[in-house]
């Protein structure tokens, strides 16, 4: 079964013409790491996968949904955490209400209330390692810990599917490694996990297929060869895009 994929897909912006028909099948229960250079497109191929950014030419289709047909796609089964952003813009929020959030919908404009979202917010930031800080504003925490609270935003809903743009940029090595292994425990759940990284990192066990797009096309789509960092392997460390910017995860208890 298909999770994700893209067929013939083009996308325009302005004059610029930034993906080249650029076709990708993600499997169900995959992880998947779309690598590439500065300005090659990784993250508007994500942004145009969760219907940010609409196709100019081609498709996207969600578990077998045509990503047109808006009110039939299965949204509810997705989770996208963006590239972080400064938390310390904005209205002051604690980590529970960012993630509550996550349960809010067009359908759905008071399912972040009530004793229910609480308690399905509390076991997502659990599932991060956070649910201890839950009280505790987002402008206080570090990127690592700003990174796992949107992470657990969207965990909230249990999703079946979860695409990630760069979530290890800007954060220090520990929370990187606590972001793998909450994506290891994903990982065996099951979950399909779509990554935008710099390079696999602590990320690497994890991977079972890369895709690498140069200047808007896919150059490479298979699995990962060798070894981050070893042997010179450009499909596993490359030039990140400018960015703005862990712990087991017992998914059941999100539900």
């Amino acid at each position: 079964m298909t999770a994700i994929s893209t067929r013939d897909l083009d996308v325009i912006l302005g004059s610029t013409r930034i993906l080249h028909n650029v076709s990708v099948e993600v499997a169900e229960g995959e992880t998947v790491a779309v690598l590439g250079a500065n300005g090659s497109g990784k993250s508007t191929l994500i942004r145009t996968m969760v219907g940010i950014v609409p196709p100019s030419r081609g498709g996207v289709e969600i578990f077998g949904t045509d990503i047109h047909k808006r009110g039939s796609v299965p949204w509810s089964r997705m989770g996208y955490v963006p590239q972080r952003v400064a938390t310390a813009s904005g209205v002051p929020a604690t980590a529970l209400e960012v993630v509550r959030s996550g349960l809010l919908g067009p359908r759905s404009l008071w399912a972040d209330r009530g004793p229910s979202a609480k308690r399905k917010a509390l076991a997502a930031l659990g599932a991060v390692g956070l649910e201890d800080r839950a009280n505790d504003h987002v402008q206080v925490f570090s990127g690592g810990q700003s990174q796992r609270v949107l992470i657990a935003r969207a965990l909230v809903r249990q999703p079946d599917l979860l695409i990630l743009d760069e979530p290890l940029a800007g954060i220090d090595r520990e929370s990187r490694e606590q972001l793998a292994e909450t994506l290891e425990g994903l990982h065996r759940a099951g979950v399909t996990i779509v990554t935008v990284l710099h390079d696999l990192g602590e990320l690497a066990p994890l991977i079972d297929h890369t895709v690498v797009l140069e200047d808007g096309h896919v150059t490479f789509d298979g699995p990962p060869v060798g070894a981050p960092g070893e042997h010179g392997e450009d499909h596993h460390h490359v030039d990140a895009e400018p960015t703005p910017h862990h712990a087991p995860v017992l998914r059941t208890e999100i539900s």
